[in-house]
């Protein structure tokens, strides 16, 4: 970076030269006299996506002023602008695979999805609903078989909730500049941080995920949330069409609309509500009269000083457990054919990175397009790929108590600021008696690559802080499911699968005769509410369409950029 005066000529010298060029960001209050003209840009700037204490909006361009890699920024708060746009420009300027021809349609309508989670499962619909044949190969049991929840994946292993909003799916790194940034996952649950396993077991790769979270600046942070909130309000339009489409299968599924966000701490509260504004989430405020009213089972809260006031916003909550059984009917009777208890064990290439298939535990090699989605549980299947050691588990814990009388009206989203689970998803349900229940899911939890390694007298301070929500939020509901002896018997938790930069992961290999191995993930809190984004990305990569997560959801985004 170089500030003050800029000598005349310099970029005309620089740009000159054989070497490597690297990037320059020019700050200065006025401009330089030079004889180079600034260059037309290629590409009309994209639209720009509202969020959080955003800057000023930044187009991407593939090139700006002088060079494609110079930009002359004439204030010095426009600096983090600057930064942003180079950003832009290094991931444009990159193909998005460079071995993948993205102009070439597959041979084949054919694909096998590897993971039957709901990522897969929502792709597949919308790979069937275009005339696609799919075959799905998961290596935990059939779940409408309801076997112990430890058996099952992230999907059909948690508790029987998942909600969608348009901040879902978030970038959890700071996004203001301070000195105590980005230390989550190097602090245990017991210093208020996010790492639940024994952190003597982590390996150097583990570390150096952890370090790549905190290296983020929070100008990238940003940028990377910009980009998240993008394919969930694409993902916002295609849920209500499907559900116009089949609205027997979110109505079985208990589907309850508008999310109640309620805030413990009134600062809070109201940066929210910039916020939800920002990304054209809000539907109206309410006071805590109007919660108190509106939501009954909340009123002993309300009254103990607990909230300081909410906002209804756009979004929905399903009974995920009752959604898979109901989709995975509806698939078989398309046609999908089913591999249950079928694991997979590696990728096989061949010399100049092809794909030649993928070979599965019972000695069979399946060919054509593929797409995996390996959750926090299939690490190690992605050797030869960029997103090999890119996704890490992240637990979430999880408790039920009743509501008979149905006091909660709508699912909420709950924040108390500073405590041990600060964010908690609520959700209306029915227990398999179908009784009315609330679902609490909260905590955040790192395992590493290894979503088996959870120490857990540090899991035991996530089930007590979910405890403690139920106590205070919900006080009738909770004495009465412990005088059941319910309460317990229904903490669980899942492992859900994490980037360190927030962003998902999508990756495209080519294999035989123009098909796809395609690799997808890493959606933090998000895999549900994106997954039709997803979709839609991963039937464009198979007919040779671009889709903008190709390029901004590719694995080595981060790394890559920085080595520059």
């Amino acid at each position: 970076m170089i500030s003050g005066f800029l000598p005349v000529d310099f970029l005309s010298e620089w740009r000159s030269r054989d070497k490597p060029r690297g990037l320059v960001v020019f700050v200065g209050t006025g401009g330089f006299e030079t004889n180079m003209q600034p260059v037309a840009e290629e590409n009309a700037p994209l639209p720009v996506t509202p969020d959080r204490d955003q800057p000023a909006p930044v187009p991407r361009r593939k090139q700006c002023i002088a060079s494609s890699l110079n930009i002359q920024v004439r204030q010095a708060e426009g600096i983090m602008s600057a930064l942003t746009c180079i950003e832009k420009q290094w991931i444009d300027q990159r193909p998005v695979n460079a071995i993948v021809p993205m102009g070439r349609k597959s041979n084949r309508e054919h694909v096998t999805f590897v993971g039957a989670g709901l990522v897969n499962l929502i792709s597949a619909h919308f790979a069937v609903r275009v005339g696609m044949s799919v075959r799905i190969v998961e290596a935990a049991p059939d779940p409408r078989h309801g076997e112990d929840w430890t058996r099952y994946g992230c999907s059909s292993g948690g508790a029987n909730a998942r909600m969608f909003t348009l901040s879902e799916m978030d970038n959890y790194n700071c996004r203001h500049a301070h000195q105590d940034m980005n230390w989550q996952f190097s602090r245990s649950v017991a210093q208020n941080g996010w790492n639940v396993c024994d952190a003597a077991r982590l390996s150097g790769e583990e570390k150096t995920w952890i370090d790549d979270f905190e290296r983020i600046p929070s100008w990238l942070a940003e940028s990377y949330n910009q980009d998240i909130f993008k394919f969930s309000r694409e993902s916002k339009s295609l849920w209500e069409q499907w559900m116009e489409e089949d609205p027997e299968l979110f109505s079985d599924s208990v589907t309850t609309r508008d999310i109640l966000r309620i805030y413990s701490d009134a600062d809070h509260l109201q940066a929210s509500l910039a916020r939800q504004d920002r990304i054209g989430a809000t539907i109206r405020t309410v006071s805590v009269s109007d919660i108190s009213e509106e939501q009954p089972i909340l009123k002993t809260a309300v009254d103990g000083g607990l909230i300081a006031g909410g906002v209804y916003v756009h979004g929905f909550t399903v009974n995920v457990h009752r959604f898979i059984a109901a989709l995975i009917e509806r698939l078989e009777t398309g046609g999908v054919a089913f591999d249950w208890q079928t694991r997979m064990v590696s990728i096989g290439q061949g010399t100049g990175g092809t794909v030649e298939g993928i070979s599965l535990e019972s000695g069979e090699v399946v060919r054509g397009n593929i797409v995996i989605s390996p959750g926090a549980y299939g690490n190690g299947v992605l050797h030869g790929t960029s997103a090999h050691r890119q996704i890490a588990g992240v637990l979430g814990a999880w408790l039920t108590v009743p509501d008979r009388e149905g006091g909660l009206r709508n699912s909420l989203k709950l924040a108390r600021k500073g405590h041990i689970v600060e964010d908690a998803n609520v959700t209306v349900a029915l227990d398999e008696n179908g009784e009315r229940v609330a679902i609490i899911g909260s905590g955040y939890g790192f395992t590493g690559f290894d979503p088996y390694n959870i120490d857990q007298d540090l899991l035991g301070r996530i089930y007590s802080g979910i405890r403690d929500t139920a106590r205070h939020y919900f006080p009738e509901s909770y004495a009465q499911s412990v005088a059941e002896g319910s309460l317990d018997r229904s903490l669980k938790y899942c492992v859900r699968p994490w980037t360190p930069t927030g962003l998902g992961v999508f990756e495209a290999l080519r294999a035989a005769n123009d098909d796809k191995l395609i690799v997808v993930g890493g959606h933090n809190t998000g895999g549900f509410a994106q997954a039709p984004a997803t979709g839609m990305a991963v039937i464009a990569s198979i007919r040779g369409r671009q889709h903008d997560m190709h390029r901004d959801y590719r694995p080595n985004r981060f790394r890559s950029f920085l080595s520059a």
